[in-house]
């Protein structure tokens, strides 16, 4: 994938303190987008595309320095990390004095340092406890003082929730796609019924936990929706590979909760596969 910088003519650098700026971290680099929250409309976006395994993050810290639109002050910041490593808790057993021992019953102890995060999902009534490498959450914390930190489950579950309010006694099935896994999310009634991540190498792995989890739940593939995010076109094999077992399968539209500048011509393919990003400010 190619750099991405498209910025609006409307975007003022003398008054940022009024934009919201939203930030993605994930294995294939680093993204980022501003809303102005008057018009609710975004305005510039960016995609640096890059592969960075160093326990001290190189390359986002030289992304981070050195990009201008990250050098000026916002009104709101929100770095939304992607990670698989996290929890989530039921707000009636949620005790923040207790976050490791609510984050242990989903992962053992990292070797590596890192720090715990909780967010509020409000839709789901449930809090999403997420750890963040030590050595990111400070990096990020020095540069944006009021920077707030997400994991990806929460513009995820959150939009899907808030599209589900109208669609009373339906069943549908939100496939989140990432690189090397996906987020599975199931909605019946609108209610969270299910929320789960699974890791992939392969289409044959992908499509064994899909319809395993059909099986166990017990859908009914002519009358479960399955919508399938971050894939930029329905030529993707993952797309035309779970049509063939599942006719109900589509890909989900662009996000209807904000506007994009036209003067940007942001592709409708990135607004589909960064669909957490530009989802990250419902959140708020």
């Amino acid at each position: 994938m190619t750099k991405t910088y498209v910025v609006d003519q409307s975007f003022d650098a003398s008054i940022t303190t009024s934009y919201f700026l939203s930030i993605r971290s994930s294995s294939g680099g680093l993204s980022f987008c501003v809303l102005d929250p008057v018009t609710n409309t975004y305005i510039a976006f960016a995609n640096i595309p890059f592969s960075d395994h160093s326990k001290d993050n190189i390359k986002t810290q030289e992304v981070l320095l050195k990009e201008e639109l990250l050098q000026l002050p916002y009104k709101k910041v929100f770095f939304l990390y992607e990670s698989t490593k996290n929890t989530l808790v039921p707000s009636a057993l949620y005790d923040p004095t207790k976050l490791s021992e609510l984050y242990k019953f989903n992962h053992s102890e990292s070797e590596e340092p890192y720090e715990l995060v909780s967010q509020k999902i409000k839709m789901a009534d449930a809090w999403n406890i997420f750890s963040i490498p030590q050595f990111m959450y400070h990096l990020v914390k020095t540069q944006f003082e009021n920077v707030q930190f997400y994991q990806h489950y929460s513009p995820f579950v959150e939009g899907c929730l808030i599209a589900s309010q109208l669609k009373k006694q339906e069943v549908v099935m939100h496939i989140g796609v990432h690189n090397t896994f996906f987020d599975l999310l199931i909605i019946k009634d609108r209610k969270m019924a299910l929320c789960n991540s699974y890791a992939y190498d392969n289409i044959n792995d992908f499509l064994y936990f899909v319809l395993f989890t059909f099986e166990q739940l017990k859908l009914e593939a002519d009358s479960t929706n399955v919508l399938l995010h971050g894939l930029p076109d329905k030529q993707k094999e993952i797309f035309k590979e779970l049509k063939n077992y599942i006719r109900q399968t589509k890909l989900t539209s662009p996000t209807p909760h904000f506007k994009f500048s036209n003067n940007m011509r942001i592709k409708e393919g990135d607004i589909l596969q960064f669909h957490n990003l530009f989802n990250l400010a419902l959140c708020v």
